[in-house]
């Protein structure tokens, strides 16, 4: 008999209360359960009187939407690769202040991977950023984009490089030159990946460009050093980094 009237006066609590608390004297929605919930069955959502609702198919997430009127599933979709790996960081970050050369001529020298920047680079300040990497397998991607311009040594050539560091060390370099007239400008573009870092909080990144052999010219990386046919916004420099990470 208790027991039946238990279950009876948990029906109707059921029915006449507007909101049922699990563990909570005072619950804040229609169902409200303070502790763990383990569900052995299907979770369904947007079901009504007459439908179950959906569970989602294979290859989704239940998505959880604030600007949405019910939550929904999302379709899951992870990059090819190694690990199939998904993206856990995207950032993009750009410079107007650029780096300036002039004077003699730089090293034209080969560049040594890891080795650690020098008074002879000069850094992009806008393009310094951090970075997380919380798995050991992981690729770590870098794009850079920057406007290359030369004057002031006629139809000579102008010759640079510029590199990615990481931590204050040489991770990806490329070289090029500038050929033309004064006035001449080029997109010079960077792309780079890092497989598997080790795991750590807030590696640092950064763009930086150096002079070769200049010809007696000027050569901006990222500034316009002849603004007859360049400005800032046309000349800025762009680094992206993505971390790519087992999903």
């Amino acid at each position: 008999m208790k027991k039946i009237l238990f279950i009876t006066s948990l029906l109707f609590s059921f029915l006449y209360e507007a909101q049922v608390g699990i563990n909570t004297p005072a619950p804040a929605t229609m169902l409200d359960i303070n502790g763990d919930f383990n569900v052995r069955g299907q979770i369904r959502t947007g079901g009504t009187d007459t439908f179950k609702g959906t569970t989602g198919a294979a290859g989704t997430i239940f998505h959880n939407n604030s600007d949405l009127a019910v939550n929904d599933w999302k379709s899951i979709k992870i990059a090819d690769g190694q690990g199939s790996m998904s993206m856990f960081f995207m950032n993009t970050v750009a410079d107007q202040t650029g780096a300036s050369f002039s004077g003699t001529n730089g090293s034209t020298d080969p560049y040594t991977e890891g080795s650690l920047i020098t008074s002879t680079w000069t850094v992009l300040p806008g393009t310094a950023d951090t970075f997380s990497v919380n798995s050991t397998t992981n690729k770590v991607a870098f794009t850079f984009q920057t406007t290359a311009q030369k004057t002031g040594n006629g139809s000579a050539s102008s010759g640079f490089a510029c590199g990615i560091f990481v931590d204050d060390r040489l991770r990806a370099v490329r070289t090029d030159v500038l050929l033309g007239t004064d006035g001449t400008n080029k997109i010079f573009n960077l792309n780079a990946t890092l497989t598997n870092l080790a795991v750590k909080n807030n590696y640092t990144v950064k763009a930086a460009c150096t002079k070769r052999n200049l010809n007696s010219g000027t050569l901006g990386i990222g500034t316009a050093v002849n603004t007859t046919y360049l400005n800032a916004g046309m000349s800025q420099s762009v680094l992206t980094t993505s971390v790519l990470q087992p999903y």
